[in-house]
């Protein structure tokens, strides 16, 4: 374990990009004590509400609060929202001079409705762009990550499927990676599954690889195959699938399959867990960490994501104890 303390030592001198799709997380928590006599719904009287990152900026998050440096590019709307999500990426130390905001774009707002005290979900309100970003933009965003990443450790691509990841930046970041071998991790959505290519390494999770690959995953021959398929198809150095209870699995280039099982934990919360994983695989590889020492980190940092409700960032100090412990 000694060699995962000394990759978690070296995340302070690491810088990376995260290019994707940013979100503001609005958490209304209450109290529901009685039915609607308008309607068979819940009446909840709120408590407290907060604001967390989102998405592509909760990537951010977590690779601020592991000690890296960070730059983010992405797109926000013209709005009360967009101004919130800068300000709040600024306050966690990440460089925001990648984001753009557009005129077209309306900034992406969750809004979790949540019932204590056993923390159930009500409803989730969803504010997004019901126009495609501008072209304008996307060529602004496109030119800034080709510029910074030659100047960045590795690039974390958080792709939610809202329009900022698109075909034509994935292939212009391909032809980069290829030609100047930077480490490019990739969280997957099915908007682009075409179009992902030469990846360091791409992290679907099982219902994401079972649709990527056509084969639906039940067993360990089905897993196998389509692990092997997404490797082929995206042309990958390597494959993370995770599988929530059943853990992680590996797949690398003439190597065999490597299974990491989950840490016996309760799995309070899933929520942003992949933006966990992502952000752990992209600093670990960036500090020359192999791929099974970064799938072992990443898996050890979800289940610490998965201790509470929506989107967090997992702590340093936290993830170094955890490693401790496994000890001997």
């Amino acid at each position: 374990m000694k060699q995962l303390l000394d990759i978690l030592h070296s995340f302070h001198s690491i810088h990376l990009l995260v290019v994707g799709d940013l979100m503001l997380d609005r958490f209304i928590w209450g109290e529901v004590e009685r039915i609607s006599p308008e309607a068979p719904v819940p009446v909840l009287r709120v408590t407290s509400e907060s604001t967390r990152l989102g998405g592509a900026a909760n990537v951010v998050n977590n690779v601020r609060s592991l000690g890296a440096q960070v730059t983010v590019c992405g797109v926000i709307g013209r709005d009360a929202a967009g101004r919130r999500l800068v300000h709040d990426l600024r306050r966690a130390g990440a460089s925001t001079v990648g984001i753009f905001a557009d005129k077209q774009a309306q900034t992406i707002q969750k809004s979790r409705i949540i019932a204590r005290p056993r923390h159930q979900q009500i409803v989730r309100l969803d504010q997004e762009n019901q126009h495609p970003i501008g072209e304008s933009t996307l060529r602004r965003l496109r030119a800034f990550v080709l510029a910074r990443a030659k100047t960045s450790d590795a690039v974390i691509i958080s792709d939610y499927g809202k329009g900022v990841v698109h075909a034509s930046l994935l292939r212009s970041i391909a032809k980069l990676v290829k030609k100047s071998k930077v480490i490019c991790v990739i969280d997957p959505k099915k908007e682009n599954y075409e179009h992902y290519r030469l990846p360091t390494l791409i992290t679907p999770n099982k219902d994401e690889a079972s649709d990527a690959s056509g084969i639906e995953i039940q067993d360990e021959k089905s897993l196998l195959a389509a692990g092997k398929k997404l490797e082929h198809i995206w042309q990958a150095e390597a494959v993370l699938i995770t599988r929530g209870p059943d853990g992680m699995s590996l797949f690398r280039r003439r190597c065999a399959v490597k299974h990491f099982p989950t840490e016996p934990r309760d799995m309070f919360d899933v929520t942003g867990a992949g933006d966990t994983v992502v952000a752990i695989c992209g600093l670990a590889l960036a500090c020359g960490a192999s791929l099974e020492e970064a799938a072992v980190l990443a898996n050890l940092a979800a289940g610490v994501a998965g201790d509470e409700v929506g989107t967090v960032a997992v702590s340093l100090d936290k993830l170094k104890r955890i490693v401790q412990d496994k000890q001997p």
